[in-house]
């Protein structure tokens, strides 16, 4: 493949490199997290911000490194089981899926002081590894519809000039009986919209209200009413976050921490949908796949306390800031047509431009959060726990040198809202054993909810204390509702039922 770097001109600042849907939906899974951690973290639902002494607890409240006893080494494995039940046009499927990966390891160094009139008891270090979110997912679909791919195009071309439809080059070649669009090289639409409005006006998909140059309205070329379609979505990655932690003690009653965070997205997606058109004098079929690769690096910090207010009683606050990222795009686009010879020119006519396009990079942030928690620690029997979090998602933004970012942020702001969670969690100790649960609610951001539903999450585990060594094990499972649309425009809405189970095996030992 052919890598190209372009400029995004000022003739299309106006049109964002990927509509503003799908900004949404990415900007959306880029700020929020899911519960990944050490099988004791997820068993609890992850309310440990007033707990500390887990690896996992740093993320939430960097003073939890300092409640730490000794030196601490832990890691986790994760095996995640997603499954989609998708409904388009009363067209059903379920599809399902896994992913067997890391979802933390770290270490916590701890340094006493034995002075009992010291002022500082204790200082920690910890450094850590999580997987915030997971972006693994995948879902085929089949089914009858009378929403033609080709309306698809149309949303894209809408308000592109017809002059600049026709004039963008593609070098056209002929080889037996299909027709090449090999090379795509003019700088004038290295914008993913409008190349996928030149794909479908070069294969026919389109035709302009007028032939005026300054034409910007577009109609569909395909006169079918009922069409056999397939559709497959897969995407690979994660979010991760690499943390460098520093905590003190003082008194042995309050606990500071403070984190400095390294964030990756590591993100890709795929999609191929087909159609037969059962009823059309020009276009008989279509089949159109697209890729889109998101590479990203960011920097964070956190803040945090947790004060005993007895040896029952600890409360804990925690401020996260927003994470600062640098990101950058890489897409491609493959389109095939078949049908009639006269009008197509081939049998068949194929846009296969073989060009990675490489975008400049972009600025993006995520919001902010505030955490407050409380926990009821009974000796060695028991521990309950609470932990609750508000967070703006209206303060996500995205800046540029080179894009102009001011309709999707204005977007942003007038579809996210502020979302409050709540963790709970439990822990029950018999001997050497302990029986944990928990639960976590996390509010959708939209401000319409039919879009993203709320999240529920339900957690269950066991751990087993071998002295120096100890072993965990959690499972957790998670419910939420979507409404999304295949390639985030009106065409084809989709409805969509998501679950998701985790389990998780932690292997911990004291240094």
């Amino acid at each position: 493949m052919i890598k190209s770097k372009f400029l995004y001109l000022a003739i299309f600042t106006l049109i964002s490199f990927y509509s503003q849907a799908q900004n949404l939906q990415e900007a959306y899974n880029f700020s929020s997290s899911s519960l990944n951690g050490t099988a004791r973290y997820t068993a609890m639902g992850g309310a440990f911000g007033a707990l500390g002494g887990d690896i996992s607890a740093l993320k939430d409240n960097p003073a939890g490194s300092a409640i730490f006893l000794n030196n601490y080494l832990s890691g986790t494995l994760s095996v995640e089981t997603y499954t989609n039940d998708l409904s388009i046009e009363n067209n059903f499927s379920s599809s399902r899926d896994n992913d067997l990966d890391v979802s933390q390891i770290g270490a916590v160094f701890v340094f006493n002081n034995y002075n009992k009139k010291a002022f500082i008891n204790k200082f920690a270090l910890g450094f850590t590894y999580d997987k915030t979110k997971s972006l693994e997912n995948f879902y085929t679909w089949s089914g009858n519809t009378n929403n033609s791919l080709a309306n698809f195009f149309v949303d894209q071309a809408q308000g592109i000039p017809l002059g600049e439809l026709e004039s963008a080059g593609g070098m056209l070649y002929q080889n037996y009986d299909r027709l090449f669009y090999a090379d795509f090289s003019n700088e004038n639409f290295t914008n993913a919209q409008a190349q996928t409005a030149y794909m479908g006006y070069q294969n026919f998909l389109i035709n302009p209200v007028n032939n005026d140059v300054e034409n910007t309205n577009y109609v569909s070329n395909v006169n079918g009413s009922s069409y056999d379609q397939e559709y497959d979505y897969m995407s690979t990655g994660f979010n991760g976050k690499f943390t460098g932690n520093a905590s003190l003690a003082i008194k042995n009653k309050l606990h500071l921490g403070l984190n400095l965070n390294g964030h990756i997205i590591n993100y890709e997606r795929n999609t191929a949908f087909y159609e037969n058109v059962n009823t059309s004098n020009t276009i008989a079929s279509s089949y159109y796949a697209h890729s889109n690769l998101t590479l990203g690096r960011g920097f964070s910090l956190d803040v945090g306390a947790i004060y005993r207010l007895s040896n029952t009683v600890r409360i804990g606050a925690n401020y996260s800031s927003p994470t600062w990222y640098t990101i950058h795009d890489e897409t491609s686009h493959f389109l095939r047509n078949t049908g009639d010879v006269s009008t197509l020119g081939a049998e068949s006519i194929v846009f296969d431009p073989q060009i990675i396009n490489v975008y400049p990079e972009y600025n993006y942030r995520t919001p902010g959060k505030l955490s407050g928690s409380l926990a009821l620690v009974f000796g060695k029997t028991g521990i309950i726990s609470f932990e609750y979090t508000y967070k703006d998602y209206s303060a996500i933004e995205y800046s540029s040198d080179d894009y102009n970012f001011n309709n999707l942020n204005s977007t942003i702001e007038n579809s996210f809202t502020s979302t409050s969670s709540l963790k709970v969690g439990g822990e029950y100790r018999i001997k050497r054993w302990s029986v944990r649960t928990g639960y976590q609610y996390t509010e959708t951001p939209y401000i319409d909810e039919s879009i993203v539903g709320n999240l529920n999450t339900y957690s269950l585990g066991l751990g087993y204390n071998l002295g120096g060594m100890k072993i965990d094990i959690s499972y957790f499972r998670s419910n939420q509702d979507a409404r999304q649309s295949l390639y985030q425009t009106s065409f084809n809405n989709a409805y969509n039922e998501r679950t998701l189970s985790n389990i998780a095996a932690t292997f911990s030992v004291n240094l």
